[in-house]
């Protein structure tokens, strides 16, 4: 008895792997429903993600017949317990996933399903081009981007810099002297919160390196035909070095998250801010009609001896993949739908209303939209975009490129080393160089 037991507790577990490892059949729920799994890198509590939560809401109005079960996290809370998920192949129907190296783990391993058969030249040709750049090694499309993630913007209050008869800079060697006044006129000079690590890396470094070598010298270091400790690389981190040294960052720019340097610039004490594209919706909901007029958005001004000028830089916002194993089911029809809706006309419209630019192309006429809203969507189109560094180059080695970083700041490691070390690391792990 003993024995037999044993067997039907084995071959049920044998069953249940072949099911997570395998196709999915299609079975008939109790309720008539279409039940999905989803573990989204979003925080619904954020204000900035109230258009998510409109489009959720509405996609379940329309659809009662498809349930989806919800799990989220954020930051890197969320992509350590996906890793996990991925390790022992036990992920959900739905799932954030990046365009780039951020979610290399399913991407990278079979386990997203390709999206080009569901897409029509119709609904292609809606989106903006940039969102339909290959994906994967044969041109497999993961994800749709539901915007473009701007990730360099250096606003100015132009109230602060009219008050100490500045106006916002044009060049680097500007910016340093600027400091000096900006400070004895009582305020921060540029706020920025790196105390995660990752901010100085996506916020600022990202666009130096553009400045400094563009995309053509990045995409041969990418791949080994050049390196991390060329000119490009390290005198961008000389930049980062001697702005702190100088003081152009408020103090403590260490120990300040990016939300806490993101609320010393909203309490108008710092002349300016560098933070991501969408920081704009934010500021739409906590500050006044009044000081939303004082905020100009540009870019980190002109460096000498720079093979760029006025670039910003970008990545393909993080969007929706499916599960490879519903390929052919029910349930992959009913992922794609809410994907679809997201995406499409609808679902951009309500995200636009609330905030956010989308790759879908709306006609902007047609809509009453704060003049910073308008000002960001023509950021996004008006700039040259530059890469970004962790979003091209594998995610393990910003664990060495991060901290450094940071430690430079403090004044413990100088800029050669930083790139000398990061180098080592590509060199022998990172999967471009292999």
């Amino acid at each position: 008895m003993k024995k037999g037991l044993i067997t039907l507790i084995v071959l049920a577990l044998c069953a249940g792997l072949v099911f997570a490892g395998g196709k999915q059949e299609d079975t008939a729920s109790a309720d008539g429903k279409i039940h999905l799994t989803a573990y989204f890198q979003v925080d619904p509590a954020n204000p900035q993600s109230t258009g998510y939560n409109e489009v959720v809401k509405a996609f379940q109005a329309q659809n009662p017949d498809i349930e989806i079960e919800f799990e989220y996290a954020t930051g890197e809370a969320f992509h350590q317990k996906f890793q996990a998920m991925a390790a022992s192949k036990q992920i959900p129907d739905l799932f954030t996933t990046y365009v780039g190296k951020r979610t290399a783990y399913i991407t990278e391993t079979g386990m997203v399903m390709d999206l080009r058969s569901y897409v029509d030249d119709s609904f292609k040709n809606s989106f903006n081009p940039a969102a339909w750049s290959p994906q994967g090694p044969n041109g497999e499309i993961y994800t749709i981007p539901p915007s473009m993630a701007v990730c360099h913007v250096m606003y100015a209050n132009t109230a602060i810099l009219d008050e100490l008869g500045l106006s916002p800079a044009d060049t680097y060697d500007e910016l340093l002297l600027q400091a000096d006044v900006i400070k004895a006129g009582g305020y921060y000079p540029v706020s920025m919160g790196n105390k995660d690590q990752w901010v100085v890396n996506s916020w600022l470094l990202s666009c130096l390196v553009d400045r400094m070598g563009g995309k053509e010298w990045f995409n041969k270091a990418m791949v080994g035909k050049a390196s991390f400790t060329d000119t490009p690389f390290v005198r961008s981190l000389e930049i980062v070095k001697e702005m702190t040294e100088k003081g152009v960052f408020s103090p403590g720019v260490n120990q300040m998250s990016n939300t806490e340097a993101d609320q010393e610039f909203y309490q108008q004490k710092s002349a300016y801010l560098i933070d991501a594209g969408w920081r704009t919706s934010a500021m739409m909901e906590v500050l006044t009609p009044e000081q939303q007029d004082a905020i100009q958005m540009g870019v980190f001004p002109d460096i000498a001896g720079a093979v760029v000028k006025g670039s910003s830089a970008a990545v393909p916002s993080e969007g929706f993949g499916i599960n490879v194993n519903l390929e052919g089911s029910d349930k992959a029809d009913a992922a794609w739908k809410f994907i679809k809706f997201y995406n499409g006309p609808e679902g951009a419209r309500i995200r636009l209303e609330n905030g956010e630019v989308p790759t879908y192309k709306l006609d902007y006429s047609t809509f009453d939209l704060p003049a910073l809203q308008l000002e960001y969507a023509e950021f996004s189109t008006s700039k040259s975009m530059g890469y970004i560094i962790d979003a091209m180059m594998d995610g393990e080695g910003m664990g060495i490129l991060n901290p450094d970083i940071q430690a430079m700041m403090f004044g413990n490691i100088e800029p050669a080393d930083v790139a000398a070390r990061y180098e080592a690391w590509v060199k022998d792990n990172d999967s471009n160089r292999m």
